[in-house]
This record gives C-alpha cells, sequence and structure tokens, in this order.
C-alpha cells in the first residue's frame, strides 16, 4: 500500500503522540487508527528510532518514550521590568525548531505569561523550562511568588466581592477581561493563551486552570500536581505546550473573540472546568459564572464533559439572568441529550424535565 507524504506524516505524528501518551499496544492501536499491518507500524518505529526522534524506554508501556531536549534559564525579577520580555525572546526563541504559525504563537503566549511572573507575582525568582520534542515544545514558566489565585482573590475583595473563593478566581480567568490593573491591562492574555496553545496549566496552592487536556480528570490533576511541584513549592507553575507543525493561525483565534472596532467581545467559557471539574448544578455557581458577563456582547458556554445540569443553575442562566441582560446573547454548545432538554425546559417549559 502506497501512503501519500500527507498520509504518512499523519501516521507519524500520530504514532508520536500515541508515544507520548504512553499507550499499551502501541503497534496495535496505530495499525488499527489507520488500517494497516503490524509490519507497518513498525517500519515506522525504526525510522524514527533511526532519526533519533525516539528512544527505547522499557518503563513505560508503550516500550519507548520521545526524544527531548531540556533547557533552563532563571532570571533575578527584582532586576527586570515589564519592558524586558526580550530576555525571553533572546534565551527561548532561537532554540526552537517551529512553523511559521507557532513561532507567531510563542511570541504571543510566552512573553503574556513571563510578563504577568514579572509585574503580578511579587516574587524575586522565575525560572523557564523548555522541553524540545520532534513532535511539540512543552514550555514552562515557575516563579516564587503569592501565587496567581491568591493574588486575584486579593483584587476581587479590592473591587468589592464578598468571600471570593479560588473557585472564583479560576472562573474569571476562564471568563477574560479581568485585570488588577485596567488603567494598564486588558485582561486578554491568559484568555487568548488558552485559545492560541493546545494545552495550558496553571497550578497554584493546589488549584488548577486547565485547557486542551482530554481524559479522566483525576489522572490529569494528580498528573499535572505532581509536575508541578518537581519544579517549585509555591508560587504559580504555568505549563504551555503546542505542536512545532501547528495548523493554528493566530489571527484567525483572535477574530474568534475580538472585533476590529468594538474589541474583545466575545468568551468562551468551559463549564466544567470553569466549575472545578464538576457539573453545573447550583444556582451559586451560575451567578458566579454570569458575573461580568455583562461586559461582552456574547458568551459562549461549552457544555463538553457536563454529564447533568441542575435545574437550579439553568433557570438562573438562561430565565433570570437572560432576562435581566438582554444585550449579552448566551449561546450553549455541546450539550448532551440530559442537559440540552433541562435547557430547553428551562426556556420554553416545554419540554420534560431529565429524572436523575
Amino acid at each position: 500500500m502506497s501512503f501519500t507524504d500527507l498520509k504518512r506524516r499523519e501516521i507519524k505524528n500520530y504514532l508520536l503522540r500515541k508515544i507520548d501518551e504512553d499507550v499499551p499496544a502501541l503497534t496495535s492501536k496505530v495499525a488499527d487508527a489507520f488500517g494497516i499491518s503490524a509490519t507497518s507500524v513498525k517500519r515506522y518505529l525504526e525510522a524514527e528510532l533511526s532519526d533519533r526522534h525516539i528512544h527505547p524506554d522499557k518503563e513505560r508501556e508503550c516500550g519507548y518514550g520521545l526524544e527531548t531536549v531540556r533547557k533552563s534559564f532563571i532570571y533575578d525579577i527584582d532586576k527586570l521590568s515589564e519592558d524586558e520580555d526580550g530576555i525571553v525572546y533572546e534565551d527561548i526563541l532561537p532554540i526552537l525548531n517551529v512553523n511559521d504559525k507557532a513561532g507567531r504563537i510563542w511570541r504571543y503566549t510566552l512573553p503574556e505569561i513571563f510578563n504577568n511572573a514579572i509585574e503580578h507575582s511579587q516574587g524575586h525568582k522565575v525560572k523557564v523550562n523548555a522541553e524540545l520534542n520532534y513532535l511539540y515544545c512543552r514550555i514552562c514558566v515557575t516563579d516564587d511568588g503569592i501565587g496567581i489565585f491568591r493574588n486575584i482573590l486579593e483584587v476581587m475583595k479590592k473591587q468589592g466581592y464578598v468571600d471570593p473563593k479560588y473557585s472564583d478566581a479560576v472562573m474569571e480567568l476562564y471568563k477574560g477581561k479581568f485585570t488588577s490593573i485596567p488603567e494598564r491591562h486588558t485582561g486578554e492574555g491568559i484568555f487568548f493563551t488558552m485559545r492560541l496553545l493546545d494545552k495550558l496549566a496553571i497550578v497554584s496552592e493546589g488549584t488548577m486552570l486547565r485547557s486542551g487536556y482530554s481524559g479522566e480528570v483525576s489522572y490529569i490533576r494528580s498528573h499535572l500536581l505532581s509536575y508541578a511541584m518537581k519544579l517549585s513549592g509555591k508560587g504559580t507553575v504555568v505549563i504551555m505546550q503546542i505542536e512545532n507543525e501547528t495548523k493554528r493561525d493566530a489571527s484567525e483565534v483572535f477574530s474568534t473573540y475580538a472585533d476590529v472596532d468594538e474589541g474583545f467581545i466575545i468568551t468562551r467559557i468551559p463549564v466544567f472546568e470553569a466549575c472545578l471539574d464538576r457539573d453545573p448544578i447550583a444556582r451559586s455557581q451560575a451567578r458566579r459564572m454570569c458575573a461580568r458577563l455583562d461586559s461582552f456582547k456574547e458568551a459562549v458556554l461549552d457544555f463538553d464533559k457536563v454529564d447533568i445540569m441542575g435545574q437550579g443553575f439553568a433557570d438562573e442562566v438562561f430565565r433570570v439572568y437572560a432576562k435581566s441582560h438582554p444585550t449579552v446573547t448566551l449561546k450553549p454548545i455541546n450539550m448532551n441529550a440530559d442537559v440540552q432538554r433541562m435547557y430547553l425546559y428551562t426556556i420554553n417549559n416545554k419540554v420534560e424535565v431529565p429524572r436523575f
């Protein structure tokens, strides 16, 4: 069987992703995915071994690991200003082997995160770890400061929030437009960083914001928390990742949520993650989610991974809030059948309420 160069690259990248995920029965997994023989898969493995993109690893279930180059840089925050993100450009960007689209994304996201450590962490040191392999680049930015979620809570209290929790801080970051210095920042940085990268995780004091991670939530959380604790005992750890040959276009991402004339007008909230890996049930969750939505024209509510939606939550969002804020368009997406029935019941009272 003869494949095009595009198909061979697709098989190769799939193979590398499965090695990165350490899937068991690697050969049969790849063979089944593309309808090829085990012998063909072994030829791909031999080619990747020859090119030194992977290496044998008996301690992993799949039997292989990605060949990874690691670089680390430590900076003294006390000697840096917000305008000195150039130091990251000089140290990190030259070692990346990525296409133009990935390069543009790194040029936006890396300074955003690095500057957050400089300006908001109240720490003394910031460390940048880069892990480079043939498939992707993962960059971790770690500071020894107050912690991002604790810092946001302090700002929320000053802005009049009553007894805010870490979950509220996470929620505000998912929405976007939250900033402690509105005269200097728009609060767009982390929001767009989440949408530009393949994966993003922000960890501080046992609390996590994440985007792009799929699979078992408890495994993801324990894995990332363990990974973060190896890098820092306190402060904030930001883990960023994108494939070297990404097809994602930064301009398209920005235009999805921002208008040339009106700016950042559309937000997208991953409901399950924003509720700290819980199904949306209570009115209190709904009120936290709806806070500040009137600063947008449209709020896309992504119900992916949500199994059930409580009547109180649905009523508070789709009837109470929608009625009192007619200028805000609420757009629910990725609802399963039960969640959709509750949504339809809430907005028109003509659909049977699902029983839980």
